[in-house]
């Protein structure tokens, strides 16, 4: 089920002291217009509206497009913190149990320490790929 289906597409406002009196047409592809569809259904905007909007917001510089590879390297990049965070979590919760008498199993140690040394390759792997697309190219 569509949750947006029953909401109504607005147009994008006007402004009375700014007409708009020109007009732009694209062609775009079946991947391109769908892709423009399903944005402007989440915006509630009528596609039209939808793709000026963004065309203007890039264009003057208020919206800054992320290459899909940068997006997945963030994502990368935010799994390996939620992670390390996770993983912190786990430090304090054994240091609070040896604090007040308790025992902690070596098979705890050792799936603790799987974490960390998972986290850490997602890092390192995350941070060579941004370090080798920052390298400048001959």
């Amino acid at each position: 089920m569509d949750p947006f289906a029953d909401r109504p597409q607005r147009r994008r406002g006007r402004r009375d002291d700014e007409p708009r009196p020109h007009r732009l047409n694209l062609r775009l592809g079946d991947d391109e217009k769908a892709a423009i569809e399903a944005g402007a259904k989440l915006a509630g905007l009528t596609p039209s509206s939808y793709a000026a909007e963004m065309a203007v917001a890039v264009a003057m510089g208020t919206l800054t497009p992320i290459p899909t590879t940068i997006r997945e390297e963030l994502r990368e990049l935010i799994e390996a913190r939620v992670a390390l965070t996770r993983i912190g979590n786990n430090l304090n919760q054994i240091a609070k149990k040896l604090n007040s008498g308790g025992d902690v199993t070596e098979e705890q140690l050792h799936a603790l320490l799987q974490h960390v040394e998972q986290a850490v390759r997602r890092v390192d792997d995350a941070s060579v790929v941004n370090m080798r697309r920052r390298r400048p190219r001959r």
